[in-house]
Parts: structure tokens; sequence; C-alpha cells
């Protein structure tokens, strides 16, 4: 499965989704830095699970797989507002 994992540059972890629930992924991104005012890093990643993506890409971790637009949205601002 291929997710789109958002990190946030806050040493809090990453959001992640699966990639066929956002329509387009370079507008998305871009709508996702507008709206939290900062820089976001958007990938492409492959994996089974979080715990997958995690073990291949340990720098994004803890990465938590949400299942729709508005929970990734929401793990994000999280994120973002969560102290280190």
């Amino acid at each position: 499965m291929r997710f789109v994992v958002a990190r946030t540059f806050k040493k809090n972890g990453s959001a992640a989704i699966a990639i066929d629930t956002v329509p387009s992924i370079f507008g998305y991104s871009e709508e996702l830095e507008q709206r939290f005012g900062r820089k976001i890093e958007v990938l492409l990643l492959s994996g089974d699970s979080a715990e997958a993506l995690e073990e291949a890409w340990p720098e994004y971790a803890p990465i938590a797989v949400t299942e729709d637009k508005e929970s990734f949205e929401r793990m994000i601002e999280e994120k973002v507002n969560r102290k280190k």
C-alpha cells in the first residue's frame, strides 16, 4: 500500500494517509502548508502498516496512519501544535 506521509519538522512524528484518498498530491501539499502556515514535507512511502513505515523510515517515526482526509489534517494539526 502507498501512503502520503506529512512530516511537520517538530520532532513529533508524522501523519500518513492512503494515497488514493488524496485527489492531487501536489495541490494538497500546498493546501496543507497554507492552512498550517509552515513547511510540511510530504512524501510518498510504501508499507503495509504504520509499523512497517516506521521500520523502513525511522526518521519520520512515530507515524500515525489515518483513515480519511479529516483525520489526517487533525493529526497534522495536533503534531504541529504539540510541544517537543
